[in-house]
């Protein structure tokens, strides 16, 4: 009863977890009893850790990954729980690839694109192996229906690069957008940052102005000709193993980043140390809602149609202008921390 307790304190808010820990309680029989849509208990052979020591594990198991990751996977994993329930089946048992093939032709007539789909199946491929069930994503027709897919629905990214020119312009005309003088200098030196360190928008800034995130003060040191930032985490660092990323002064140039950090300096409000280092002058944190509207109105300022740009056109861009001046693969790739041939689809020189 104790486990039992313990999954049932969880937050009502997150059902998907709550019924994943069941799942896991039935994997080693701790009860006989889980609830409609996951499925007939089997008989215990042996008893897990019980209290709160069990529910910390999937905790634990929640923090191997980034939030933007786990939030996926429990909506897949909701998404799943509901088509299986419409099909009428177990979404663990039985007859769980046909069940994926309507699952797979329901997701094209839907129109989801091929990397869409690919994200959905590799969340449900973790559902399965955790809760120790066969991980029927990898069954030969479900994987030929996926190849089919993907050849049918090639969606080609169509975001467009922030081009150093661009990015100059940007800079340029914070000041008809921004409120005050000390914004326009902090997102001059979030767009620098943006472009010259290829970040992630989630690396950089913040998700919420009231909360501490993205790249932290302590993190970043400026000298004469450079700025040094240590990325804490990425993406494609899920170990925490950090990368030392540095930036080099643009001579001349008002984007240059070690030129906007420096006046971003010396107007940051003295606070206490930690925190985000990308700041309003009251200490909120610069959140990406903030980032991307006033990316847009720069966009929009300039005469461009914002809806062919992202936050990730930062990123993009530092891909494509790496390479047309001149910089070979490996180079780009250490600067945009890349490790997988993805990095091609990043330089768009046509779309410069």
């Amino acid at each position: 009863m104790a486990v039992v307790q313990a999954v049932n304190s969880l937050s009502a808010s997150s059902p998907p977890v709550v019924n994943l820990l069941r799942c896991l309680v039935l994997r080693v029989g701790a009860f006989s009893h889980v609830g409609p849509g996951v499925g007939a208990a089997g008989e215990a052979s042996s008893r897990p850790p019980v209290g709160s020591g069990f529910r910390t594990a999937f905790s634990l198991m929640e923090r191997a990954v980034t939030k933007a990751t786990w939030k996926g996977r429990e909506s897949v994993w909701r998404e799943w729980q509901d088509f299986c329930s419409r099909l009428g089946v177990d979404g663990l048992r039985g007859e769980v690839v046909p069940a994926l093939l309507c699952f797979v032709g329901e997701a094209f007539e839907k129109g989801v694109s091929a990397s869409g789909l690919v994200k959905k199946l590799a969340g449900l491929a973790y559902w399965f192996k955790l809760l120790g069930v066969r991980d029927a994503t990898k069954d030969f027709v479900v994987r030929q229906a996926v190849l089919g897919y993907s050849k049918s629905r090639v969606a080609r990214d169509s975001r467009r690069p922030v081009s150093f020119d661009l990015l100059v312009k940007l800079v340029g005309v914070l000041g008809l957008i921004c409120s005050d003088g000390y914004e326009e200098v902090l997102f001059s030196a979030a767009f620098a940052l943006a472009f010259f360190g290829a970040f992630r928008v989630g690396e950089l800034v913040s998700h919420s102005c009231v909360a501490s995130g993205g790249l932290q003060f302590g993190d970043v040191a400026v000298g004469v000709d450079c700025v040094s930032c240590f990325l804490r985490r990425s993406k494609t660092d899920q170990s925490g193993k950090g990368k030392r990323i540095v930036l080099y002064a643009v001579p001349g140039a008002a984007a240059c980043p070690v030129r906007c950090v420096q006046q971003f300096l010396a107007v940051r409000p003295c606070l206490q140390p930690g925190g985000s280092f990308l700041i309003h002058r009251d200490g909120r944190s610069l959140s990406r809602f903030q980032f991307i509207a006033i990316f847009r109105s720069g966009l929009d300022k300039l005469g461009l149609p914002a809806k062919e740009f992202a936050s990730h056109s930062f990123r993009i861009g530092a891909a494509t202008e790496a390479v047309r001046w001149g910089l070979g693969e490996q180079m780009v790739r250490q600067i945009g921390r890349w490790e997988s041939e993805r990095i091609r689809s990043y330089v768009r020189l046509e779309l410069l």
